[in-house]
């Protein structure tokens, strides 16, 4: 047989793949890093003269390495284009403007760019004229928690909306009444909760799932599925995508081979329709690129340069994705798959066919989570023990449930409904699979750090290599047990810190002692419909590993001090509530609701007087507010008190008013938080004169609309030769203890700058 003159042109081909997707992923990592122009040029040549020259490697390959060397280059230069977009409507927070736009259902998108619009219960997809209050967006940079901002920033979204107004305009756009077609078709005579799922399932709509009434505990379906380890089924990704063109696929059989540019066609339609998420956009690139190559007569393409090709053209359309959370999690999932599945199928060739079934469904399920979880971990503070076993359960429902859900979709409500009666029964059953794994054992983990991730991934590359028999298994055993001992070695140090959590134009403070944790205040978001407890302040806690509260002290009744500790007293078990006037808070309706959620949590509550101190170990904490007399405004009647521990002393004042800090004697301070988030009727010139502290703390939103921090307030702290740390710049504040040593979440090189606007970086990375 004479040799194909083109095999080492199409081995390239399916080479640069893999090398491209590494240097695009290299050139928008450059960028992030800042470096110059040049440098990435240079760095690029290297790659390709080390590339080139080493001798090892085919020519072919050297070739493909050459070649997507190139993108590197062009990754950095995508994703400085991406990040450095115009903002026309910079410097316009704090007005009142009206706008015209789409509403998606989460964005409206207008010709001024894309806002995030609160509260949006009341908005339908589609044409609306809203006016209201324009915000900055809310950037939450706290371990572990969800980072609205970041999110909403990689989808172009740069400013928040507070709703005034708002009223539907006619017209749709094509997409339109094609989802509500669809919708209507999932969801058509079938249970609340049912049809919530089915609708997330088929078309990644997440909001009816969250809008159903929190189960026992105060759990929420987020949850639920969270903690039986289910929360894939709920992001669209490849399954939904194999499934549906499989199932299209049958169906246009009489089509021949101009099947496939009609599948490519649908394909596109059903990433459009359900919103282009980087998970169901990285499945869809998957399925285009097989699909042409069947359609060309190539046949089948190996996967690993097919994950490689999507990669390249899902960064080039939007790098920023390199940094969501579900794109990470989606590739990683494949790749597991992709890598450990063949060396188990060879393995189970020789064995029965139910062997065969079940060890090729653990295969794919130990791939898919092999790689994912120690992000997935970090990110969720979850490892459920039993996830592999409930998987192959809810996997098998799955398989049915998208297939029949995507025909009541394309059938609409009518005949929809009769389909349904097939799904409400396997909806019913995958929903109570989740519900009761919800409450099997699970290990409660923190952020993993930079060591912890590399240990693990050590040992997945070990096994790989044993499974591939690259490596012996007894030596992939001592790269385990080395890896053990490494991190067991590095393991826990006993806390002795404050954290500052960054809550927006809020309040929030974790103080961690060897002997626990104590919470002061949990944020809020008055008038918007955010829960920062649910989605920032426990997300945090379980980061840092806190599984216990040792008390929370909830300093007085506004909402944005106190709403977020509703879930967190739902959620984190606690061992007392400590607060202050009590007949005063009463009358008020989010400390109603506060203390129903201890009440329900079975949470004792004790008012704090002045005077009283809590020996804790070798700390104190002593109550210099309020005393006996009861003020008929809730700032002055704020719990304030100090945290003495070797040596170090810091005030916390939640929103007292001068007046109080006139009647309270501190001493001596290291740090102090400034009351009101710096406000002009607190942090007087007494209070700073008599505690003279070295470092002032600042919990404020940025670009707030109640001007806080005060500048006067600012230039008497500047006075004071105090340095300055504020959560609107540089996001969550960590306080030692022991050295007195300040660590931010989010470095800024003008913290502790005075007069200094507290704006939000533009253009900035969010990593899990």
């Amino acid at each position: 047989m004479k040799p194909n003159p083109h095999a080492k042109l199409f081995s390239s081909l399916a080479t640069f793949p893999v090398f491209g997707a590494v240097a695009s992923i290299s050139g928008i990592l450059l960028a992030v890093a800042g470096v110059s122009l040049v440098f990435v040029v240079l760095f690029a040549v290297a790659i390709a003269a080390l590339g080139f020259g080493f001798s090892k490697l085919q020519r072919h390959t050297s070739f493909a390495l050459m070649l997507a060397v190139l993108l590197i280059p062009i990754g950095f230069w995508r994703y400085n284009t991406a990040a450095h977009q115009p903002d026309l409507l910079a410097n316009l927070e704090g007005r009142v403007l009206e706008f015209e736009g789409y509403f998606d259902g989460r964005v409206l998108y207008t010709n001024r760019g894309g806002l995030s619009v609160s509260p949006r219960k009341d908005l339908t997809p589609g044409r609306w004229r809203v006016k209201g209050r324009l915000e900055a967006i809310s950037w939450y940079r706290n371990p572990g928690a969800f980072d609205l901002g970041a999110w909403l920033a990689r989808r172009g979204v740069l400013h928040s909306l507070r709703l005034n107004s708002s009223t539907r305009l006619p017209g749709q756009t094509i997409l339109e009444p094609a989802r509500a077609h669809l919708e209507a078709g999932v969801k058509a005579n079938l249970q609340p909760r049912e049809a919530a799922f089915m609708n997330a399932l088929i078309l990644g709509e997440t909001d009816d799932l969250s809008s159903l009434p929190e189960l026992e505990n105060g759990l929420t379906w987020r949850d639920v599925f969270a903690r039986s380890g289910l929360s894939h089924i709920l992001a669209l990704s490849g399954q939904q995508v194999t499934l549906l063109v499989a199932a299209l696929g049958l169906v246009l059989a009489f089509l021949g081979v101009w099947r496939y540019p009609a599948l490519i066609g649908l394909l596109v339609f059903y990433t459009l329709v359900t919103g282009a998420s980087p998970s169901v956009t990285r499945a869809a690139l998957m399925g285009v690129a097989v699909l042409i190559s069947q359609w060309l007569g190539r046949g089948k393409l190996e996967v690993m340069p097919t994950i490689g090709l999507s990669v390249i053209f899902a960064l080039l359309f939007e790098p920023k994705w390199l940094f969501d959370l579900g794109f990470q999690l989606s590739y990683l999932a494949v790749i597991g798959m992709a890598l450990f599945l063949p060396p188990v199928q060879v393995w189970l060739e020789k064995r029965s066919k139910p062997i065969r079934f079940m060890g090729g469904a653990f295969a794919v399920t130990f791939g898919a989570q092999a790689l994912t979880l120690p992000i997935a971990t970090s990110s969720f503070g979850l490892i459920p023990l039993f996830s592999p076993f409930v998987n192959l359960f809810a996997e098998f429902l799955a398989v049915v449930l998208v297939p029949i859900g995507f025909l009541a979709a394309a059938l609409g409500a009518g005949l929809g409904a009769i389909v349904n009666l097939i799904t409400q029964p396997f909806a019913w059953l995958l929903l109570e699979l989740a519900h009761i794994f919800a409450y099997s054992p699970a290990l409660e983990w923190g952020r993993i750090s930079g060591a912890g991730m590399l240990a693990y991934y050590a040992v997945i590359a070990a096994i790989g290599l044993a499974l591939y028999g690259k490596l012996r298994f007894q030596l992939a055993l001592v790269v385990l047990i080395a890896a053990v001992i490494v991190t067991g070695l590095l393991g826990k140090r006993p806390h002795h810190e404050i954290v500052y959590f960054d809550v927006h134009q809020g309040d929030s403070s974790l103080i961690r002692l060897p002997e626990g944790d104590i919470l002061i205040d949990g944020g809020g978001t008055p008038r918007g419909d955010f829960d920062m407890g649910a989605r920032v302040i426990v997300p945090a806690l379980r980061a840092m590993g806190v599984k216990r509260l040792r008390a929370v002290i909830a300093t007085h009744a506004d909402s944005d001090h106190i709403e977020g500790l509703n879930a967190v007293l739902a959620k984190v078990p606690t061992d007392i509530m400590l607060i202050g006037h009590d007949k005063v808070i009463g009358l008020d309706p989010f400390w109603d609701a506060l203390k129903t959620s201890a009440e329900l949590s079975r949470i004792p509550i004790k008012e704090v007087r002045r005077g009283e101190t809590w020996q804790l170990g070798e700390a104190t904490i002593s109550f210099l507010s309020p005393s006996d007399e009861v003020s008929p405004e809730d700032n002055p009647n704020s719990v304030v008190c100090t945290l003495e521990y070797h040596g170090h002393k810091s005030l916390f004042l939640g929103d007292a008013p001068s007046e109080i800090e006139a009647q309270i004697h501190p001493g001596k301070l290291d740090v102090l938080k400034l009351a009101h988030h710096g406000s002009r009727f607190s942090n007087s010139e007494e209070l700073l004169d008599k505690t003279r502290p070295s470092i002032a703390i600042i919990s404020s939103g940025a670009e707030n609309t109640y001007g806080h921090p005060n500048a006067e307030v600012l230039n008497r702290v500047k006075r004071h030769n105090m340095r300055v740390f504020r959560t609107d710049r540089d996001g969550a504040i960590h306080y030692d203890l022991e050295t007195g040593a300040i660590t931010l979440e989010h470095p800024n090189d003008k913290a502790g700058t005075i007069g200094i606007a507290g704006k939000r970086p533009r253009a900035r990375v969010s990593t899990p």
